[in-house]
């Protein structure tokens, strides 16, 4: 398993309101599934702009961005950076072992 931060970035073409609040709402869906599956270890939105972070491991980075519903609108790209965990917290440990 390797292990990602993805850093989101918005589009500058954003669409109306409502259409981004229903393609937000489903992103925030979809990262429901990679903390309910431990794929995820945490995520949240940039402050004072569009986009967030997420720090998750996975075997196919590319296709975990590719479905994301923010990708799939072009409302967000991903800047990926894979990394190798030196030193962590004790706490986090399981998150990364398993």
């Amino acid at each position: 398993m390797k292990y990602y931060v993805l850093e989101g970035t918005f589009s500058k073409n954003l669409p109306e309101k409502a259409e981004l609040q229903k393609a937000i709402d489903a992103h925030l869906e979809y990262l429901k599934f990679g903390f309910d599956d431990g794929s995820i270890l945490l995520s949240g939105p940039k402050t004072g702009t569009g986009g967030g972070i997420i720090v998750v491991k996975c075997d196919d980075i590319e296709k975990f961005c590719e479905d994301d519903p923010l990708v799939q609108a072009g409302i967000q790209e991903y800047q990926i950076t894979e990394f190798d965990l030196y030193h962590c917290q004790s706490y986090l440990k399981i998150w990364f072992d398993e």
